[in-house]
């Protein structure tokens, strides 16, 4: 129901081979990414990230993220989704930023990568979307 994480020096949550539901995440300050995701299925309703020393979201590895509502602020990017992972996000706002947006093969044993956006804003970052030419963004509305 509930993960609230603080100050962590490497990756403030990291989970692998998993299906899991969180209704409530909250981290705050990571010396790397707040969240990084492997290998399963992951359902968050509502996440709350702040100064992640890298990534906010982090998906990769053939792994589906579905995010209801989410909120990244103070770090280098966003979301990434890599490696054939699927990131489904319901709404997710976004502030002070380097990259709003990423989604790539890193892996030469996988293939390209998607990011779908019901709904968008990002403010207050330097790059909005970054994808390689196997890899999708996709933003229905951006407000």
């Amino acid at each position: 129901n509930e993960i609230d994480i603080n100050y962590s020096f490497f990756d403030a949550l990291d989970l692998d081979f998993s299906n899991i539901l969180v209704k409530n995440l909250k981290v705050n300050n990571a010396k790397n990414d707040c969240l990084d995701f492997s290998f399963g299925n992951y359902k968050i309703q509502n996440a709350n990230l702040t100064n992640c020393g890298d990534k906010g979201f982090s998906v990769g590895e053939k792994s589906k993220l579905n995010l209801k509502n989410g909120f990244v602020a103070s770090s280098k990017i966003g979301v990434a989704s890599k490696d054939e992972a699927i990131t489904n996000i319901q709404e997710i706002r976004m502030k002070e930023i380097d990259l709003c947006l990423s989604a790539y093969k890193k892996k030469k044993e996988f293939q390209g990568s998607k990011i779908i956006i019901n709904k968008f804003n990002c403010n207050n970052y330097k790059i909005k979307q970054e994808s390689d030419n196997l890899s999708e963004i996709s933003i229905l509305t951006e407000y």
